[in-house]
């Protein structure tokens, strides 16, 4: 690789040590995932994304050594350290969310740099890395369909514990505000427990069981319309292929075969109305145990302060303990929603502690009325 003519400013070759560290770091969070993963083919897939990231990594380094400057020192960053502790607590597949955020930030610094970087050699690299790079992403965005019910066990989780959380500190703080008697808070407490873990679950077992309905609705009309009518349902298909940029040759030759499998064409038909290609994924019912669970798990939290400490004492305690359970809740959320982990944190703090705020203020004021 020929060094550009001309000085390098400093931020540049900062910029390629950066990119060589994160590329190794990468290589070895891949590498830890095929340890941790007990599925044999993704295992296998992660290996392949390490070997692809040792090559880029050789390519920032080939790039440096062009100028005089060697191979940065092997670090494994923080937030891919994250990673693998999520990984090792939650599996593999709850973190497939994180990892392709992770890919997505990484092609956008990557095409960023591309626009700003004049030197030849660089875009030489970016030539030859952002393929890899967005091949990437699509098998990762691959690998989390294959976890769909993975990714809706832990939805009905985080859904019964950032409610649980935020309505029962909510309740307890209402209900302080207006007695001096721990009792008193903690039998209010439980009660809520109780009822909002029953309620949750109910309601997320018939949200789900209609959704599942819904789809397998969809799907016995879609079977229905592919014996009835396949060349219209073939049609609507092949036209929304070319609205994705298939070229007619394209369009032609994906039409050919689906014609020739009634059941592929089901499939492509479901996939293309719903973004899904069935039902599939885990049952309401284990949904439901999921979400009232975590409520009780979750919701147990604000109640413990009140086992030792007066109200006005445990409320304070309480919303700390509490806020430091919905900001992990928050981060947890963030995995199965791609949003960023610290910003979905607070976002959790601020809204389950405000509903609290508002509670006790409406406790004090009735306690003070009833006075």
């Amino acid at each position: 690789m020929e060094r550009a003519e001309g000085p390098s400013p400093l931020g540049y070759l900062e910029g390629l040590e950066h990119n060589a560290v994160d590329e190794r770091s990468s290589e070895r969070l891949y590498l830890q995932m095929a340890a941790l993963d007990p599925d044999p083919g993704r295992a296998e897939q992660f290996r392949e994304l390490a070997r692809f990231e040792a090559k880029h990594a050789s390519l920032w380094e080939a790039l440096l050594a062009t100028w005089g400057r060697p191979a940065p020192p092997r670090r494994f960053l923080l937030s891919h350290r994250a990673m693998v502790g999520l990984a090792k607590l939650l599996g593999v597949s709850a973190v497939i969310g994180l990892l392709h955020r992770g890919e997505v930030t990484g092609i956008a610094t990557y095409e960023r740099q591309a626009r700003e970087w004049i030197d030849p050699s660089a875009q030489a690299v970016f030539k030859e890395l952002l393929p890899d790079e967005i091949a990437h992403e699509i098998d990762l965005f691959g690998e989390m369909r294959r976890t769909r019910a993975s990714r809706e066990g832990m939805r009905s989780a985080i859904l019964g514990g950032n409610d649980g959380l935020g309505s029962i500190l909510a309740l307890a703080a209402g209900v302080a505000g207006a007695t001096a008697s721990s009792a008193t808070v903690l039998v209010a407490g439980l009660a809520g427990l109780v009822a909002g873990s029953v309620s949750m679950g109910a309601s997320n077992y018939v949200a789900v069981k209609a959704e599942k309905e819904a789809i397998a609705s969809r799907a016995a009309l879609e079977r229905l319309a592919v014996r009835t009518a396949p060349e219209t349902r073939l049609g609507r298909l092949t036209d929304s292929l070319r609205t994705r940029g298939l070229t007619p040759d394209e369009v032609k030759s994906v039409a050919a075969r689906l014609t020739q499998d009634p059941a592929a064409l089901e499939h492509a038909l479901l996939a293309n109305a719903e973004g899904d290609a069935g039902p599939g994924g885990a049952g309401p019912l284990r949904l439901a145990a999921y979400t009232a669970v975590a409520f009780l798990a979750a919701g147990a939290v604000p109640l413990v302060p009140f086992l030792f400490l007066h109200p006005e004492a445990g409320v304070l305690t309480a919303v700390g303990v509490t806020g430091a359970a919905l900001f992990f809740a928050g981060v947890l959320r963030a995995i199965s929603t791609f949003a960023g982990p610290v910003r979905s944190g607070l976002e959790m703090v601020f809204v389950g502690l405000g509903a609290a705020a508002v509670t006790y203020v409406v406790g004090l004021a009735v306690g003070s009325a009833l006075v």
